[in-house]
């Protein structure tokens, strides 16, 4: 074993002494975090966030909160509150003072009060506040002082069916002042509108899932009648439950059933193609838990129910089935997993939001009335910087992040991802296969074997070539003498 391996195999050692003692970074912590190793097994590992404290709608001045149902932070640094159960929407600054409470609101001299709302989005360019008024069928554009601009209604168009209703459950803007709305009736995409309130088409519809039952339905509609063909079931997609918007216009989905698993999370853009398909075959991610080999028949799916794209592009994912964050950087590779489901600081009864600002995380919990704060940890903050530096491919400056995160957790495969791509961005190629190898990153290996060989014989080119001229030398000896029958000869003479 080299000096590397042997030096990666003790810091591994340390580093799962230290992960089963977690204790140590994360006692405060009611959940034990978690990562996957390269094999894709749960191991422990050192926490990415911890929580920092539970604030309820007593603390904030507003009474108590019913059914809080959607959370979002604004560019000015306002949080949004929809207090679904009180039919109204609280605002508060990051510190949780109170700025506001909005029930009623102006529509050219009528006032009107929201019904049910489930979710809220704010215009970073325009201001413009825009509520998902669930029960009233419509999404309302209002000024901060509640001052209606247009209602955003049922689409009048044969596209949208008769029998299908319209209750909007959440909503974001793109640039260009187009409105998306999720419709949970809706299995075409969001309802997109103009800014004139038009309807303009399905966006980003997930695909319908493969399974046997699909591909066996696909065969006998080629083999049957027109009159088959209507009497045969259809195969629907499942639409997608929450979504959220990047500074560059690119619209994240996330979808909550545990009956699929196609199209889970998505990163559309204008089109809405999903342009996550396009990324490369060795990053074969998977959103949120992954099932267990030998007993995944008796385990819970994940139920992925919001989704929110942090300040480094980074995407905090919800669980709404186990009550875990999962968090990933920009290139989908996954960071930290935190939360569960209990009473304590920093687990969940009904985690229904997320949002988050600078280092922090906020989650909305809609039976515990009231949201949870993390904190990103010393470990968090190393983790981040370094998948940073790496993702904007300043994979030299990454190396020393990359190897104090595997001080702290020996088994953080992404680590040796990133110091093997640094080394071979050095043309290490011998010290950056040892990292791939104990990473199974094979594709990655087998770039950085290539460079060994290629550098390997460009340093023995000379003498390999003398080599192959000896060879050829002797051989052309030899034969010349078997045809002489020399060889015969000293055979005889040798005996």
């Amino acid at each position: 074993m080299s000096g590397l391996k042997k030096l990666i195999s003790f810091v591994s050692a340390a580093a799962i002494t230290a992960s089963m003692c977690v204790v140590s970074v994360s006692a405060s912590e009611a959940y034990n975090p978690y990562n996957y190793d390269r094999w894709g097994d749960p191991i422990a590992s050192q926490a990415g966030y911890a929580a920092d404290e539970f604030i309820d709608g007593i603390q904030i001045g507003c009474g108590e909160f019913s059914e809080p149902e959607d959370l979002f932070i604004s560019h000015d640094d306002l949080m949004y509150i929809v207090d679904k159960g009180n039919n109204r929407i609280v605002v508060t600054d990051l510190e949780f003072n109170l700025v506001d409470i909005m029930t009623e609101f102006n529509y050219n001299g009528e006032i009107t009060t929201l019904k049910k709302p489930t979710g809220i989005f704010v215009d970073q360019y325009t201001g413009w506040i825009y509520i998902a008024d669930n029960e009233n069928e419509r999404v309302i554009k209002c000024d901060k002082d509640g001052n209606v601009d247009m209602y955003f209604t049922r689409p009048e168009t044969e596209l949208y069916s008769d029998d299908v209703t319209y209750n909007p459950n959440k909503v974001v803007v793109d640039k260009s002042g187009n409105v998306y709305v999720v419709v949970k009736s809706v299995t075409k995409g969001a309802v997109m509108f103009d800014s004139n309130g038009n309807f303009l088409r399905f966006y980003g519809a997930n695909r319908v899932e493969e399974t046997a039952e699909v591909r066996a339905n696909a065969f006998w509609n080629l083999i049957s009648t027109e009159e088959q063909q209507l009497r045969s079931t259809k195969a629907t997609p499942v639409g997608f439950t929450n979504f959220d918007i990047d500074d560059m216009g690119f619209i994240y989905t996330v979808t909550e059933s545990t009956e699929t698993t196609t199209d889970l999370v998505k990163k559309l853009n204008p089109r809405g193609d999903n342009i996550l398909d396009s990324l490369g075959v060795d990053n074969s991610f998977q959103f949120g838990d992954i099932s267990p080999t030998y007993y995944s028949i008796y385990a819970k799916n994940s139920s992925l129910n919001d989704i929110d794209i942090g300040p480094n592009g980074e995407l905090n994912i919800l669980d709404f089935e186990h009550g875990r964050i999962f968090q990933y950087d920009k290139e989908c590779w996954l960071l930290f997993i935190m939360g569960g489901i209990g009473e304590q600081l920093g687990t969940f009864r009904s985690a229904v939001a997320i949002e988050s600002y600078d280092n922090h995380l906020y989650v909305l919990d809609a039976r515990k009335n009231g949201l949870t704060v993390f904190t990103r940890t010393v470990f968090g903050e190393i983790v981040t910087e370094a998948a940073n530096l790496y993702n904007d491919g300043r994979y030299d400056e990454s190396l020393e992040p990359w190897q104090n995160v595997l001080k702290y957790d020996g088994n953080y495969r992404r680590a040796y991802i990133g110091i093997g791509n640094a080394l071979l961005n050095r043309f290490e190629y011998e010290e950056a296969m040892e990292y791939f190898e104990i990473s199974i990153s094979r594709s990655r290996y087998n770039k950085a074997f290539e460079g060994y060989r290629d550098e390997w014989l460009k340093a023995n080119f000379t003498w390999l070539i003398v080599v192959i001229i000896v060879i050829i030398a002797v051989l052309i000896v030899f034969f010349h003498l078997k045809k002489k029958g020399k060889l015969k000869f000293l055979r005889k003479g040798g005996a």
